[in-house]
């Protein structure tokens, strides 16, 4: 077993505090995923679990007993930097085995160690290579093995795929997410990459300015983000917002345009000031005239499976279309983008959901 409690924690540099009170429980075997901007502390949070920073004021625990004051070689986690950190005139076995030999391991409980995670990462054919000779996901593979064969109570991975080019990206993220269904092991995980943290997580967990602004399902967050921060910063391309006053029952846009209100909305004062937020699988494409927010498309991009138009409306900005793959060329033409009924996001003025689609 191995649960992680965080309680209070905080940690501050001079006079700036970059982690401000968090409160966390991570699962025995989960996945969880730091995800957050660069400098809203995620990094620094996995730097005090490990016990490469001192923590200002509160508690970290594993399985109930406090590690905050244990130094980091016998807190038993491992982790996985974004530099691979490799020795290069030694060989992948020797750098996979290298704090085993330092432990004074027995050599034969080593070298099982060493086969053992050389077979779980396909590294076999490689182990008496140097890591010149292998190519940037090999290398991280290799680093992946070092922390393997410590068998650590969990693992901490440290925006490990940011040097990866986009294509060994895709496949060393299939990779860690085999890694976890075969280890069935605690896994910690920092990325800004938010494709990374749908994909591999059980629980993500999002940051910002040291704070926790939510955590739960990739999905639970996605479907029904806590505040305007999460909404924005979760979907590619990003939810549009618009601006809009509660008059006699609907919303106006700032341009106008009439609204109506969505089904189980609480109720507003009239003249309150909302948010409305939209993605863009929420709005389909129509002719000119067909809905209240036309404008022009400016640019349609075609990825393949699905397309997005950019729309251009006067009064609101720039609202992404999700359209059929097959879309013509419609750019530099009138549209509008309809709004399907009860398919949007409401937050109050101070960026607080107050309502999420039914069916999302």
């Amino acid at each position: 077993m191995a649960r992680l409690d965080i309680q209070s924690l905080t940690k501050s540099f001079g006079e700036t505090r970059v982690i401000k009170g968090v409160d966390l429980r991570i699962e025995d075997r989960e996945f969880c995923v730091f995800l957050g901007p660069s400098g809203c502390g995620k990094s620094t949070l996995l730097r005090l679990i490990a016990g490469l920073e001192e923590a200002t004021s509160g508690e970290i625990l594993l399985d109930g007993q406090p590690i905050t004051d244990l130094p980091p070689a016998k807190r038993n986690l491992a982790m996985v930097f974004q530099s691979y950190a490799l020795y290069p005139h030694m060989t992948v076995r020797q750098n996979m085995s290298f704090s085993l030999d330092l432990a004074k391991t027995d050599r034969k409980v080593i070298d099982e160690k060493v086969q053992r995670a050389a077979r779980i990462l396909e590294l076999e054919p490689l182990l008496d290579r140097k890591p010149a000779a292998l190519s940037g996901g090999q290398r991280q593979r290799v680093a992946i093995g070092r922390a393997i064969v410590r068998e650590p109570r969990i693992f901490l991975f440290d925006e490990p795929l940011s040097n990866l080019d986009a294509s060994l990206r895709v496949q060393m993220r299939l990779e860690i997410a085999r890694l976890h269904q075969s280890l069935q092991a605690t896994m910690i995980y920092v990325t800004h990459d938010q494709v990374e943290a749908m994909t591999l997580a059980d629980k993500v967990v999002i940051f910002s300015a040291g704070n926790i602004e939510q955590s739960g399902t990739p999905q639970e967050l996605y479907r029904r983000p806590a505040n305007r921060f999460v909404a924005g910063f979760l979907g590619m391309p990003q939810m549009a917002f618009l601006e809009a006053t509660w008059k006699g029952g609907t919303f106006v846009l700032a341009n106008g345009s009439p609204i109506p209100a969505p089904e189980g909305l609480p109720r507003l004062d009239e003249g309150a000031r909302v948010t409305i937020g939209v993605r863009p699988e929420q709005l389909s494409l129509g002719g000119s005239g067909q809905g209240a927010l036309e404008g022009r498309i400016e640019v349609i991009e075609r990825l393949g499976s699905d397309a997005y138009a950019y729309l251009a409306v006067p009064g609101l900005g720039r609202l992404t279309v999700r359209c059929a793959a097959d879309v013509g060329r419609l750019e530099g033409t009138q549209a509008a983008a309809l709004l399907r009924p009860n398919s949007f996001h409401v937050f109050d003025a101070n960026g607080v959901a107050i309502h999420h689609p039914s069916h999302s």
